[in-house]
């Protein structure tokens, strides 16, 4: 193993080299903290399992599964690429005959998965590869796109029990179809929503519902209809063919989308001849290098209270330090203190009714702030519980530091001081 390349909640992936291959691979390696437990041993067996089935060219090849020395692992094929995530990021938004090509290759792969009986469910920018090297390239298509990370994808063949039990949820709550934010069974039309999404960002900008809470995002999955790309976002010109296409993927009921990815794809190159851009080819943008972005709160920003609830003190600790490193000052608080001078209270609770219990009073305190409850993962009645007490955000356990401080950041923002963004 040569150096860490990604994070996840299910494990870290490392580049290695394969000893008897002799090749660059990317190796994917289970939680410590997971090993021990038997529904995550099954959902990283699976992945692997998902891996070895799907056999396209924009999906990541799987050369080895196994257990070394207690350490479960998956050996794959190294993407040299970068995130879409990172793209948009320097770039905002794309051209439509560069958003058309790409999302013409992720419904290919989605039709080789769908096919086998393989759902997603976590489709999103940073799941998507931009590869422009030399052996992917084609002459018809300037990005070579490759979908990552079928980590929490399920078969919907497989004769064994499912991992995933009716009520939990599972992905990324930006790109979270309404079923999938209802923890009810998927299909094939889940993913083919969030590929609405991830077009709707790359056309405008942002996803089709914003907010600083994920609690706020899946309700409005839920309940609210996207804005109009062409009203919203009049500078991009959007065809009317374009924005239906859109708006069927987005279509509450799943029942209104597109019946499979072929279909979507039918519709995609309908839609885009019918806007007049079929002799358009996308523009030879370079892709990006890496982009870093770092959150960092004014020097008398109201500074973040902790109220732990039997957290493990490594947990706790890491958070504290990633806080730290960006410049959010957070001090540790007990039950019974003073609220008055915080930007934000997070409740770190390893029993969710417990932590839910103690926001009710703080939310009961005179001019509280924010209030965000960090408990058990995937436990859905919990979270929308939450929804109806005023809670600002609910973040899953175990916490990525990481993210956790982005989001601190966001909601003092809105709530307080303004933080200011560096790459």
């Amino acid at each position: 193993m040569e150096r860490v390349i990604a994070k996840g909640g299910m494990g870290v992936v490392y580049e290695g080299t394969h000893l008897h291959l002799k090749r660059k691979v990317a190796l994917k390696i289970l939680h410590a903290h997971l090993v021990k437990k038997d529904n995550a041993m099954e959902r990283f067996r699976r992945e692997a399992i998902v891996l070895a089935k799907l056999d396209n060219p924009h999906a990541v090849r799987i050369y080895d599964f196994g257990i070394h020395q207690g350490m479960p692992y998956i050996a794959m094929e190294f993407i040299n690429g970068i995130e879409l995530t990172d793209v948009l990021a320097v770039q905002g938004f794309l051209s439509l005959p560069r958003i058309v090509n790409m999302t013409e290759q992720i419904l290919d792969v989605l039709s080789s998965a769908h096919k086998l009986g393989i759902i997603h469910r976590d489709l999103k920018p940073a799941n998507i590869m931009l590869c422009n090297t030399e052996e992917n390239k084609t002459e018809s298509r300037e990005d070579f796109v490759r979908v990552v990370d079928f980590g929490i994808a399920f078969l919907r063949d497989e004769d064994e029990p499912r991992v995933t039990q009716q009520g939990h949820v599972h992905g990324t709550a930006a790109y979270m179809s309404p079923e999938q934010c209802r923890g009810v069974d998927l299909d094939a039309r889940s993913d083919l929503y969030s590929l609405g999404c991830v077009v709707y960002e790359l056309i405008s900008g942002q996803p089709p519902f914003v907010s600083d809470g994920s609690i706020e995002t899946l309700s409005a999955h839920l309940y609210r209809e996207p804005m109009s790309l062409r009203q919203a976002f009049p500078e991009r010109e959007v065809p009317v063919a374009m924005e239906a296409f859109v708006m069927r993927a987005l279509a509450k009921q799943r029942s209104a989308r597109f019946s499979s990815a072929d279909e979507m794809r039918k519709e995609l190159i309908r839609a885009y001849k019918e806007s007049g851009l079929k002799t358009a080819r996308p523009p030879r943008t370079p892709v990006p290098g890496p982009v870093s972005e770092c959150w960092l709160s004014d020097a008398d920003a109201p500074p973040v209270a902790l109220l732990e609830l039997n957290m493990d003190a490594a947990s706790r600790d890491t958070l504290l330090t990633t806080l730290g490193a960006s410049a959010v000052k957070s001090v540790r608080i007990q039950q019974g203190d003073n609220l008055i001078g915080y930007g934000l209270v997070m409740v770190l609770a390893q029993d969710g009714r417990q932590g839910l219990a103690v926001c009710k009073k703080l939310l009961a305190t005179p001019q509280a702030p924010p209030i965000v409850l960090c408990g058990p993962e995937d436990d859905l009645e919990l979270m929308t519980t939450s929804i109806g007490v005023g809670i600002h955000d609910y973040i899953p356990l175990p916490l990525d530091p990481t993210d956790v401080a982005r989001k601190v950041a966001r909601i003092l923002r809105r709530h307080g001081k303004q933080p200011s963004a560096k790459a």
